[in-house]
């Protein structure tokens, strides 16, 4: 196995491996899906997460770290109030803020990006990372949410020991219908979902280290959260993820990067598969190579590129 990606689940029983397998890569997603809000259903009837403890300062902590991406500035992120920990803007249009594109004096970072995958990674390369049980965010600049709900989904995360939070989705996103787990919910705080989508993702930084490495090369965030996201959790014994239900947010952006072809050649849905296919040798499972390589030489490049400008 390529030594760039993490094992997983290797000693865990054959019955729950090929569970896992059947999930990345045996089924349609309408299948699998219902079959995943079922799971963590059943988890959280034997723990459920609502039950917490109470911790030294439940919010956000200096060195947890906050990525709000933009175009030159431009993004969709309320500060309302003073936010504890370090927040960078970082500018995915490479060319630098626009003046006055930085008026609550961020750290900036201005590098290309063409998708949420390529600026996670741009993160992960150029940020150093927060100490263990901190959590890393990278928000897309067309999510609209409050700093205020950043409070609010850190001290969730921490009072109840998760690995991943995101915020949940407001009943005008696009979201909400696709996946009507993640869909805000009346009178609770949060509930307990599969997984965390890509857009406002909140991650432990034990979770963000093993999810990474599969996304390697990606210029989309496609399939990081269905298939690494998950099984990654599965693997550190903490899939326990959350929507926040009392700090949603909007889609202020019409359409999707669904079709989108990055300069890598690939398509959204092929990066997903590449993902997928990750996934699964980092299991162990037999996968169709010759596939799998024409997917790694088109994302290759992209990692040469990176290597060369180090």
């Amino acid at each position: 196995m390529n030594a760039a990606f993490p094992s997983l689940l290797r000693e865990r029983p054959e019955a729950e491996r090929q569970l896992w397998a059947r999930w990345v890569l045996g089924s349609h997603s309408d299948k699998f899906l219902p079959e995943m809000v079922a799971a963590v259903e059943q988890l959280d009837r034997e723990d459920p997460i609502a039950y917490g403890k109470p911790v030294i300062n439940p919010g956000p902590r200096a060195d947890d770290l906050l990525v709000i991406t933009s175009a030159r500035g431009r993004h969709g992120f309320v500060v309302d109030c003073p936010l504890p920990c370090r927040v960078v803007l970082l500018d995915f249009t490479g060319e630098g803020l626009e003046p006055g594109g930085n008026p609550h004096g961020f750290e900036e970072l201005s590098t290309p990006c063409e998708g949420m995958g390529e600026a996670m990674n741009v993160v992960w390369r150029e940020l150093e990372m927060p100490p263990e049980d901190h959590y890393i965010s990278v928000i897309c600049d067309d999510v609209m949410l409050t700093a205020s709900d950043v409070v609010k989904l850190l001290a969730l995360a921490r009072l109840h020991q998760l690995s991943a939070i995101q915020p949940a989705v407001a009943l005008n996103h696009e979201l909400s219908r696709e996946y009507g787990f993640l869909r805000q919910r009346p009178c609770v705080s949060m509930h307990r979902v599969p997984f965390v989508e890509m857009m406002a993702p909140f991650m432990r930084r034990d979770l963000w280290d093993l999810v990474l490495p599969f996304n390697r090369g990606k210029g989309s965030g496609y399939g990081l959260d269905r298939f690494a996201l998950t099984t990654c959790g599965a693997h550190l014994n903490a899939w326990r993820f959350a929507a926040a239900d009392c700090a949603p947010m909007t889609h202020i952006r019409r359409g999707r990067t669904i079709q989108k072809r990055y300069r890598n050649g690939l398509l959204s849905k092929e990066e997903e598969y590449l993902v997928r296919l990750r996934v699964m040798l980092a299991m162990g499972f037999d996968i169709d190579r010759e596939i799998y390589e024409r997917l790694e030489a088109a994302v290759a490049p992209e990692e040469v590129a990176v290597q060369s400008s180090a």
